[in-house]
């Protein structure tokens, strides 16, 4: 107990005398216009009419509002130092920030959470993360949700038109340890064309980071193989070509689980799906925006064991546990004004290989008060965080 009080008493007095020694003159030039000018917002809002059926017999069809909130915060310190920081509706899982209106009791009021706080230093062509930030891959929704904040450090090199991101995280805290992954991604960001090779090495076994405890989704945890893991090599295309009447962005992933080791019925998704060759996930499709016009299309299949379910696209085959599902994914807005627009998303998918006679379908109809517009992927057409 007295080591304690005096771990603390030695920490006040520490920071009091860093106080003290600092000069007045520091505090004394800083002003609230100072202040400001450092000091930037951001905000997006977004309600959302969502519609989903299984196409089964005797179903309910469903259908809720729901709303999109984000406040975030960023301050420029000196010596190319940032701190950002954001606010978020949502729950535990990474991948929605969705929170559906009067869900428990009648036009009740919700919470409001954490979405990411970090630090970034920028040297030269070098910058460095540190905290819960957003992504820092080239990728698409297929295999991470563009909701998800990984916690970690991420190193960032531009060697223009080259660059390195390079990762290390800390992706669940499971019986007293942490499941990491470190990741890196090579790639090149040419005039028109964007390539990029990524390989992301998760550690501790699958059951850690699947386990029952986390609460999210249903899996074949107890069945793998002692050696079953993520370790996912993906390849990720995109261009962007101006016809002068439109602007065409194509774009393609293709990922593969080397990790995925077991025999037949030691698949995630159990059922005789056999890992070895359930262990491959890809993404093609297009993006076209013209004026204030905006249409996407992708078609995606994800193997049973092609990546983590509980990362990639939180809509995209939920209805069916997030993998073995093949289907489109299909978007189209229109931008009213700069910062207001009208979206709708349809997912149409169904089992790859398991015996489910199922065809899910999920609706989404969006307004965006506050936005702006994406080009790259057809995810972000309808689901825009913005920080203007």
């Amino acid at each position: 107990m007295y080591q304690k009080i005096n771990r603390k008493l030695f920490a006040c007095l520490f920071c009091l005398g860093m106080l003290l020694c600092s000069p007045f003159s520091a505090f004394a030039t800083v002003t609230l216009e100072d202040f400001t000018e450092k000091l930037s917002l951001g905000r997006d809002l977004m309600i959302r009419y969502e519609y989903r059926e299984m196409d089964v017999s005797n179903e309910n069809e469903n259908d809720r509002l729901l709303q999109q909130f984000r406040l975030g915060v960023q301050f420029e310190t000196t010596e190319n130092w940032t701190i950002s920081a954001g606010l978020a509706t949502g729950g535990m899982d990474a991948r929605f920030i969705d929170d559906t209106y009067s869900e428990n009791s009648f036009f009740e009021t919700d919470d409001i959470r954490l979405d990411y706080a970090y630090s970034r230093h920028t040297f030269n062509n070098f910058q460095f993360l540190a905290g819960q930030h957003k992504n820092p891959f080239q990728t698409t929704w297929a295999l991470w949700d563009d909701d998800v904040r990984p916690v970690g450090i991420t190193g960032k090199i531009d060697l223009t038109p080259a660059f390195i991101t390079l990762g290390w995280y800390d992706v669940y805290y499971a019986d007293n340890d942490m499941a990491q992954m470190e990741a890196i991604q090579v790639g090149a960001d040419l005039d028109m064309v964007t390539a990029a090779l990524a390989f992301y090495n998760y550690h501790n076994d699958a059951l850690e980071i699947m386990g029952a405890n986390n609460g999210l989704g249903t899996f074949n945890v107890s069945n793998l193989d002692e050696d079953y893991n993520f370790q996912i090599i993906d390849l990720y295309l995109a261009a962007s070509i101006d016809t002068g009447a439109a602007k065409i962005s194509p774009h393609a992933q293709v990922f593969y689980n080397m990790g995925a080791e077991g025999e037949e019925g030691q698949s995630l998704q159990g059922g005789n799906l056999d890992p070895k060759e359930e262990n491959m996930g890809y993404l093609i499709g297009v993006c076209v925006r013209r004026n204030q016009f905006k249409f996407g299309i992708d078609y995606a299949s994800i193997g049973a064991d092609a990546c983590n379910p509980l990362l990639n696209d939180g809509y995209f085959g939920d209805s069916l546990n997030s993998t073995d599902v093949e289907g489109f994914k299909i978007g189209v807005a229109y931008n009213i004004t700069p910062h207001c627009s009208l979206g709708a998303t349809a997912y149409l998918y169904e089992a790859a290989e398991r015996d489910i006679d199922q065809d899910p379908k999920t609706y989404h109809q969006d307004s965006l008060p506050l936005g702006r517009s994406s080009d790259t992927l057809v995810s972000k057409i309808v689901r825009i965080q913005a920080h203007s």
